[in-house]
């Protein structure tokens, strides 16, 4: 399985599967899509309605990763539970990247 982060110019790219209207807003693991690319599973209460669910999926991350909303943006899948972040490079990244690793060695 590839890792759920991508390191590209100017930041990170980060793979997530989103589950709206979840009974709690967390990080729930890692999922791998039919194709082998590992995504960082997120749910959120939020309903996928007006980008709702988005919204509710960037403050999640901005709260556990400590990043500022303004550094993160959905650059593929915003109507899609399969969703591509990009990540600038000003965010502390390597505080990013070891929290998605505790996601990938955490067994299911």
């Amino acid at each position: 399985m590839q890792t759920p982060l991508e390191e590209i110019s100017g930041g990170v790219r980060l793979f997530i599967r989103l589950q709206p209207g979840s009974s709690a807003n967390k990080l729930d693991g890692v999922y791998e899509d039919a194709s082998g690319q590992g995504r960082l599973k997120a749910k959120v209460t939020a309903i996928p309605e007006k980008g709702k669910a988005n919204k509710a999926l960037l403050k999640l991350l901005s709260k556990d990763f400590k990043i500022p909303v303004s550094l993160m943006d959905i650059i593929s899948g915003e109507t899609d539970r399969n969703k591509t972040l990009f990540i600038s490079s000003e965010a502390n990244t390597m505080l990013l990247k070891d929290h998605v690793v505790t996601f990938v060695n955490t067994p299911v």
